[in-house]
This record gives C-alpha cells, structure tokens and sequence, in this order.
C-alpha cells in the first residue's frame, strides 16, 4: 500500500494552504447552485483613486480560476485600490461582485451566482443569497429548485466520504431513484418512469443513445464529476423531447486526483483527473478503467428444483477519457468509451454462455458565448457490437450517429432557445434510417421582489420531427412561501403541470438479447399530463437544518411506448393509456456532526389497452429509503437503506404470482480522512480510505426478473485529492 501510495502521490499536486491575508472566492450556478469551473476574475479599479491608472492596468490582469475557487490576497487588493470583482464564464453572464473590506480570516469564503446567459430579467433580479465567512457558505444545493420541481444535489466529495467510487452508487444515494441493471449497465428509473424516458445530460451535453434511448452511465468516470442532480417529472422547454419522467444533470469538476479501488467478485477500477490553467482556459482530463468477473453464487429456483449456481459470462470490462477546456467565452468538451461484457443470459438459459457485447461511444460538444447569446453544437456517436461464436448468423452490429446545435438567449423577461439536429442508424440485415429534427422554446418567469417569496414561470416548446410531424408542449410551475417565523422555518407550498413527448428511437427497443433489430413502426408517445403539487417545511440555525415535503403526482401518458417482458420479438408497442397517481415524501435533518434523511414513494402505475388494465412493468406500488451519517473531523461512517416493494413483470392484469418479490437493501461504509493523522506523511493532500460493505444482510433479489443480483459483498477505495486549503 505504501508504494501505492507514493505512485498516487507523484501525479497529484500538492496544495498549499491559503494565506493569513486571503478570501476564498468560489463560482456557483445561480439555479442550482452546483460550483462552476473555469471562471475568470477581473480586478475593477474604485472610480476616482490616486491609483487609476495602476489599477486600470491591473483591471486588464485577468485571472483564470483553475477549479471552482480561487484565493484573492486583501493585501495586494488594498494596494491597487479595488474595488471589486468581475466574474465571467463560458454560458453565463458576466457578474461584478464588491470586495469585502470588513476584516476576514483565512478559510473565508465568498460565493457568486452566476446566471445563465438564457436567464430571465426576473431571475437576475431575484434577490441571490450569497453566503460570506462559513465554512460550507454554499446554500445547500437539494434546496434550492425550479418553481414548483422536486430536485436533490449530491456533490461528489460527499459521495465519496459515503463509500461511491461508481456513478451507479452516487445514485443510489439520492431519494427517488431507482436503478435497473441486468449486465452491468446502469438505467434510472424516476417518478415511476421507463430508463428511455429519463434525458441524462453531463454540462448539458445528452449522453442518451440517439437510437435506444437509453443512458448507461455506468461508464462515466466519477473523478471528473462534481455534482449529480435528479429533477422529477416532464421539462418540455429545459431538456425537450424524452425528459418524459425526469433529468439527471451531471456536472463537471476540474480537479486533481487519484483513486484505486477492489471488492468481491473480481472488482477491481482506476481512475484519475487532472486540471491545469493555461493559455486563457482551464484544461481538464479525466480517465477510469474498471473490470470486475461478477461470478458471484445465486439460488436458481426457475428449474423443477432451486440449485445454487454461479453466474458465467457475466464479466466486464471499461474504460474511459473525458477531455475539456474551459474559458471565458467558449468551452469544449469530449468523452469517449469503449466497454466489453458478457451477455449472460437469463438464470436458466444456458445458451448465451459466449456471447459478448462490445460498446464503444463518442461524444463531442462545443459551446460560445456570441453578443450575449450562447451557440452550442455537439456530435454523438454509438457503435454496439453484439458477438456470437456459437452461431456467427446472429452476429450484429448498430452504429448510431446524432448532430445537434442550439442558440439560446434572453430577450426582456423571455429566455429562449431554437435548435436543429439529425439522427442516423445504421445496422446489420440491411438496415439504416435516418431522421431530421427542430425544435423551438421559450420560458417567461416572474419572481417577488421580495426574495423567496413567490415565483412561476410559464414555458411552450414545439418540436419538429420528421415522421412525426409537429409536437408541441408547455409547463408551468409556481411556488409561493406561505408562512414564515423570523429567519428560522418557512412553509412552501408549490405545483407544476407539464406536458411532454417522446418519438420512437431509431429502434426502440430493449436489448435483453440484442441478437436482432427487428424495427417496427411507432407512434411518438405523449405525457398529456404530468401534475404535482404539495408542500415544504425548511427550518434551520447556526447548528442545524432541517425539512420535509410531499407532494401528490400524477401523469398520464398516450400511446406509451412500452416492452413487455415474455415479448420475444424484442420489439415495444403502442399502448391506449398509462395512468401513475401517487405520494412522494421526503424529511431530512442535518447538523455539524450527523444527518439523517429518509424519502419515501407510493406509486400506482397501470396501463390500459385493448379493454385490459395491467400494472406497468417494474414500478412497485410502494419505495423508500433513509440514510444516516455520522461524522468527526476525520471519521465518516454511512449506512444506507433502500426497499421496494412487488413489482410486476408479465402483460397481464395484477397477479401475485408474477410479480418480483420485495426487497430490503442495506450498505455500510466506513471511511478515514488519512491527512488528519497526526504522522500523515503527505499534509498538503486529502486522503480517504473507505470500506464498503454492501448488500449487508445478504438479501437474494433481482432488479429485472431472470437477472439476480450480487449478495453480500466488499470494496475499499482509496483516494488522494488536491485540496485548495
């Protein structure tokens, strides 16, 4: 480990801590206050110094913030008589921030919200909190949401303390969720929703397949990530056609670090991340490897008899590079992946034994910032190989390709946003398509003067889909504080109704055994409604924050696009009707050394077509989850707990008997922070060493039927991080 230790070592920067005379700033998006890299800070003269001129020469001395913060020395502040601070961004406006004179200790920090260049007037001029001399000054990001929208925020250093060295783990900490997984990939599942009818984004870039749909961000190196964000339901105007059931938003971070990790059934990942400043941007890479056997025991009990056996061919193999610059007017990023894995077939199907799956994928985006304006444009490509060696005829290969590009702005009090694209396939047996798109969208928001005390805003969006022809869509959302005692508790109560579409994907179609693409046509499915409402209760002090919600929801999609299961011609079909109504509710306390949240959902998901109602498929009727952490200055321990109850899996009306059964979950971790270690040889870097012990009670379950999961198993990481102080 020692050696280890010092490899790790040598690629990772040491940090100093900052000076006696300094202030922290950091950069953070105004809407959800995630921490934004690559800023650039201006000096501004104070008007009518002695030291104008000096000061005016120094106003052009811009500095790059290699990550989300920077240190500012007062001392060399006060010489050249500054006033303040320009902040600029790549998408966002710019932003002139005072220096504070008032006399600050080291460990300070300033945060600035930066707006969207598509914000509103009543955004930029909703009173913004911006949080000066605390530790951890950012308002909490899971509290801070678009009128009338559930959301949570979880930052990866967070993730990390929790036992996450996986994107597929991250998720698992966040209420709301539900993943899916037959073969090591990753689908969420949100509000009830298909893993085709979640749009996943990383710096608004789409990461979901142009032809499936689909989004497995099992993949994505978790080194380069700084924040994951889940907002439930339908977003027309923000993410289009395909956030039918909600978003995930994946953020960069620019950072320097290092992380190793191994556990049971053969697991074993690498992975890294490196940011410099240099020539007017911030560079940043990013790389992981990742490969595990997954020969773990299970109970096959689809024979005649339960026999225990072990899972074969389940094996898989990752890796990935995430490249991107960061400047004041433009940005650019890449990732790319490639990944092989064994197409382990159903418990008691022996005949894909051999078979593989190979995945490569593409991606490209650029954005710049044009007279106030933003033009973005991005390629992504997707080529899935599906080898047989036991019959070479059902040999397959798909290569999907899709082109967008996006200019968006604001006008007075309306953000706007057109945008054209292309989607192509092409595939074995003779198959290719094509497709052209356009879109158009804009948002109207109004906000109190009076800070947090109402906002709505009102969006229309109308695609244009060849094939499909016109879809238009809209939303509206609205929260109003109802009540509030001092500075200490506030009620909210809120609603939103949305609208929302989703066409066909090129072949929409789940691969539970991708041997062929047998394409048939469909009708675009329509969210004709998706409705929320509830209320939230937040109260805090020095020492504590606490709040709860819930909220009833319901939605009630068109021609869904929907699999069943038992469906060999691995094809989906239009149905009449699905209707979801249900609750979701959420409680959370925090303080200083622990915290505690719990979240729970009843669903009642069913579709009706041809004179039947049957249960969707998967979604149970009745989840939840809680976690609790307790922390010290340098110990974390974690425990988490997730529940499902019965979920369906056959086209049939509700039955006992085809249903999977209900599961209890637990993880525990515990984690050390090394550098607070009184004879910790490396001061100037944060250490973590974290042990993980998942699927505690050994429970035997499976997320898609035919498919069973991992029993209990371990993993411990460890990770070496730059630390700005």
């Amino acid at each position: 480990m020692s050696v280890l230790m010092f490899l790790l070592a040598s690629v990772v920067a040491h940090a100093s801590q900052p000076p006696l005379d300094s202030v922290t700033i950091c950069v953070a998006d105004a809407r959800t206050r995630a921490p934004l890299i690559g800023g650039e800070l201006t000096s501004r003269p104070a008007p009518r110094s002695a030291h104008a001129a000096h000061a005016a020469h120094a106003a052009h001395a811009a500095r790059r913030i290699a990550g989300a913060c920077a240190h500012v020395h007062t001392t060399h502040v006060d010489s050249l008589h500054i006033d303040s601070l320009q902040v600029t961004r790549a998408g966002y406006l710019p932003r002139a921030v005072a220096f504070p004179r008032a006399p600050r200790h080291r460990g300070d920090t300033l945060w600035v919200a930066l707006y969207a260049v598509d914000a509103t007037r009543a955004e930029r001029l909703a009173a913004v909190q911006i949080t000066a001399a605390v530790a951890g000054g950012a308002e909490r990001a899971s509290d801070v949401r678009t009128a009338g929208r559930t959301t949570t925020t979880v930052q990866i250093a967070d993730a990390r303390t929790a036992g996450a060295s996986t994107v597929h783990a991250v998720l698992a900490l966040m209420p709301y969720t539900n993943l899916r997984s037959s073969r090591g990939e990753t689908g969420l599942s949100l509000r009830g929703a298909r893993r085709e009818q979640v749009a996943i984004t990383l710096d608004g870039m789409p990461l979901n397949d142009p032809a499936t749909g689909i989004a497995d961000v099992s993949d994505i190196p978790l080194a380069g990530l700084q924040s994951a964000t889940v907002a439930l339901g339908a977003d027309p105007v923000g993410s289009g056609a395909g956030a039918t059931g909600g978003v995930l938003a994946l953020t960069t971070s620019a950072q320097r670090v290092a992380s190793v990790r191994t556990g049971a059934f053969g697991q074993r990942s690498v992975e890294g991340a490196w940011q410099v400043a240099a020539a007017g941007a911030v560079w940043h890479a990013s790389a992981a490897w990742r490969d595990a056997t997954n020969d773990f025991a299970f109970v096959n009990d689809a024979g005649v008899a339960p026999q225990r056996e072990t899972r074969i061919n389940n094996d898989e193999q990752r890796a990935t590079l995430s490249l991107g610059a960061i400047g004041s007017r433009a940005q650019l990023s890449v990732l790319g992946s490639t990944s092989e894995r064994g197409m382990v077939g159903p418990a008691n199907v022996r005949s894909y034994d051999a078979d593989r799956a190979f995945t490569d994928r593409l991606l490209v985006r650029a954005q710049t910032s044009v007279h106030g304006t933003t033009l973005v444009s991005g390629v992504r490509r997707l080529q899935l190989r599906y080898v047989d060696p036991t019959r070479p005829a059902l040999d397959s290969r798909a290569v999907a390709w899709a082109a967008d590009a996006e200019w968006r702005g604001a006008m007075h009090n309306v953000a706007w946003r057109v945008g054209v694209g292309a989607d192509r396939l092409t595939a074995a047996g003779g198959i290719s398509q094509r497709r052209r798109r356009g879109f158009a969208g804009a948002q109207r928001a109004w906000t109190a003067r009076t800070a947090g005390r109402w906002s709505i805003d009102v969006g229309a969006r109308a695609d244009l889909i060849e094939g499909s022809g016109l879809l238009p869509t809209a939303s509206i959302g609205l929260e109003r504080r109802v009540a509030r005692l001092r500075d200490q508790l506030q009620v909210v109560a809120f609603g939103r109704v949305a609208q929302a579409v989703r066409v066909p994907t090129l072949y929409d179609l789940y691969f539970s055994s991708p041997q062929r693409l047998f394409v048939k046509s469909l009708s675009p499915e329509r969210v004709d409604l998706d409705v929320s409402t509830g209320a939230r209760v937040i109260t805090g002090a020095s020492r504590y924050h606490a709040s709860i919600e819930g909220a009833l929801v319901a939605r009630n999609t068109r021609d869904a696009i929907v699999w069943f299961p038992g469906n060999f011609g691995w094809s989906p079909a239009n149905v009449g009707m699905e209707r979801l109504r249900g609750i979701e509710s959420r409680a959370e306390l925090t303080s200083s050394r622990a915290s505690v949240s719990a979240w729970v959902t009843a669903y009642n998901a069913a579709l009706s077509t041809s004179g039947l109602r049957i249960p969707t498929p998967y979604v149970p009727r009745l989840s939840g989850g809680a976690l609790l952490q307790l922390h010290t200055r340098a110990q974390h321990a974690t425990v988490v707990w997730r529940g499902m109850g019965a979920r369906p899996y056959t086209a049939g009306p509700r039955n006992p008997d085809f249903e999977l059964a209900a599961v209890s979950l637990v993880d525990i971790t515990v984690a050390q922070q090394l550098r607070a270690l009184p004879h910790w040889p490396r001061p100037r870097l944060d250490a973590l060493v974290a042990f993980s012990l998942e699927n505690a009670t050994d429970a035997s379950w499976q997320s898609v039927r035919g498919f069973p999961s991992p029993g209990r198993s371990w993993a411990m990481s460890f990770t070496l991080q730059h630390s700005p102080r």
